[in-house]
């Protein structure tokens, strides 16, 4: 930790050379045309097929199923959220079309967990990087905490995770039943799709910023003569596991660098639990949709929950 703190003051004491400063200063501009490159497609998708769905039966048989089967609802919401191949930022503009439809709140966070954690693509690169064994064990965690995310929410009111101007366009039980079928009009789905884009876009460029600038921290040197192991070693692993993890499964190698170097199995899974779920990228994406409050509970379950799984794998 001596040596990391030293590297870090080193590091921003650098910027008064301005040589030092351009290449930071061009490091961060690429960095975040990168994150932007690599994101804002699935955003216009996920934008484009919420408002999509608006002029379909989907939301009205979705509503229907999660209030009939409350259980099944959030274990389906956890599988399909695994199986998608949007990322968070694609999943956000369905989730808000569908809560306003009056689907309940339990699976849609359940399947906006599950989604931020893993996808097919993802699972493939854990299994190309680390072997079958962490990703299935990955695998099993991402479906555990989204099942519990879930299930907590049952027990919480709307006023505590919900934001104010998400809630307003939520419709009661009976306008949704009673919804007659909503006519296709171009200009007004291109109006409507534009004014989420944007919505989700102020959210979007503020996360990117920070995550492009975090990442040229020297944030790797934290697992340096750590016991990780030891419960405090797990814990160190899983809040590195917010700044550190990269988009896309991009610490995957980096990771399988450490384990061959000591890095214990159970630091590394509490490591990759909880990155993708709380890189600020995602944290940015699910920040237009809950409060702060909920996010900050959020994240504290999902650190004790990758902890004790970090411990049971060790």
């Amino acid at each position: 930790m001596t040596r990391f703190f030293g590297e870090l003051a080193a590091w921003f004491s650098a910027f008064s050379d301005p040589i030092f400063f351009r290449s930071v200063l061009w490091d961060l501009v690429s960095g975040i045309l990168e994150y932007f490159t690599e994101l804002f497609p699935y955003v216009i998708l996920g934008t484009l097929l919420g408002e999509l769905l608006k002029y379909t039966s989907w939301t009205k048989l979705i509503f229907r199923f999660t209030k009939k089967y409350r259980g099944i609802s959030v274990l389906s919401a956890a599988v399909l959220g695994i199986l998608s191949p949007l990322c968070t930022y694609g999943t956000v503009p369905v989730l808000i079309t569908l809560y306003h439809g009056g689907v309940a709140l339990a699976p849609l966070i359940a399947f906006l967990a599950a989604s931020s954690m893993m996808n097919p693509q993802l699972f493939v690169m854990t299994v190309g990087g680390l072997g079958w064994s962490m990703a299935l064990l990955r695998l099993l965690c991402v479906f555990l905490f989204s099942m519990l995310c879930g299930g907590l929410t049952f027990l919480l009111p709307h006023g505590f995770v919900v934001r104010k101007a998400v809630a307003a366009g939520r419709v009661s039980e009976e306008e949704i039943l009673n919804r007659p079928k909503k006519v296709f009009d171009g200009k007004q789905y291109l109006r409507d799709s534009g004014k989420n884009l944007l919505f989700v876009g102020k959210m979007m460029c503020i996360g990117i910023g920070i995550a492009a600038f975090v990442d040229l921290l020297p944030m790797d040197l934290l697992f340096g003569q750590v016991d990780t192991t030891s419960p405090a070693g797990i814990l160190l692993a899983a809040a590195a596991g917010i700044p550190i993890y990269a988009c896309g499964g991009g610490t995957i190698p980096m990771i399988a660098s450490l384990m061959s170097k000591g890095l214990s199995r159970g630091s590394a899974l509490a490591f990759l639990t909880v990155g993708p779920a709380t890189r600020i990228t995602s944290l940015a994406a699910i920040g237009t949709i809950f409060r702060k409050r909920f996010l900050l509970l959020y994240v504290l379950v999902l650190l004790v929950f990758s902890v004790a799984a970090g411990i049971l794998t060790v």
